[in-house]
């Protein structure tokens, strides 16, 4: 089993380091991967994931808002609390109230401490893999790539392969086939109708919605992609590419 606790502490060491190097234009840098947000409104949504994963009261329809559109609203509603409720805070607060959320969530994850009656299943790895996709968001934002090889990332990169497999088994899609980094899995039901090889890296992105659909088609694929790119991503894809 992952040691949750573990990856979480060490992806928020690394996306709070690289927080506090940060000057005000830096806090203030457009990421492509969030519209709308700012660097520091990336430290803000991993402040409140935290604090709602702690408190039991994370979205319970995040897992189904690909299925629907009201959901998939209510979602964005709930993180854009996240940002909204922090706005006029410095980032020294907002960082500080992270960690001591984060202190509070980290035993959760092992099972070291229950957690919330309210939380569903999946609460213990969603914050995980959330702080990975948004720890390459700000990454990407300030055109300094790095932590590719760091433990959230390839942690995240499971979660969000397991979590396509679930969606092609709701929607009945045939199983697809993965290879990334010498590993070869698949994901989904039966017999795989096609094989998709990429980096490590760039197939988590590409899994947590930050390609584009083309970006994902032009990707290296053995058989066709095309009943499975609708249900690739559980968020909708973006529409001009991101170069990372």
């Amino acid at each position: 089993m992952a040691d949750l606790a573990g990856i979480y502490a060490d992806a928020h060491r690394r996306l709070r380091e690289l927080l506090e190097g940060l000057d005000t234009a830096a806090l203030a840098a457009e990421v492509p991967a969030c519209p709308g947000w700012t660097v520091r409104d990336v430290a803000a949504h991993v402040t409140g994931v935290a604090a709602d994963a702690a408190r039991g009261t994370y979205f319970a329809g995040a897992a189904d808002a690909w299925t629907d559109s009201r959901l998939a609203a209510a979602r964005d509603r709930w993180t854009a609390m996240h940002v909204r409720s922090r706005r006029d805070r410095p980032l020294s607060a907002i960082v500080a109230e992270w960690t001591g959320w984060a202190a509070v969530l980290e035993p959760m994850l092992p099972g070291t401490v229950p957690v919330p009656p309210s939380a569903p299943a999946w609460m213990l790895s969603a914050p995980v893999a959330d702080l990975a996709v948004h720890l390459h968001d700000a990454r990407g934002a300030l055109r300094r790539p790095g932590d590719r090889d760091a433990p959230a990332t390839g942690l995240g990169l499971r979660i969000y392969a397991h979590w396509l497999g679930e969606r092609l088994n709701q929607a009945g899609c045939p199983a697809l086939r993965l290879r990334a980094g010498g590993r070869e899995w698949a994901e989904g039901s039966g017999r795989p109708a096609a094989t998709l090889t990429a980096s490590a890296f760039e197939l988590f992105r590409a899994l947590s919605g930050r390609r584009t659909i083309e970006q994902v088609r032009a990707l290296a694929w053995d058989g066709d992609p095309e009943p499975h790119l609708g249900l690739f991503a559980p968020y909708p894809m973006p529409a001009s590419p991101l170069a990372e």
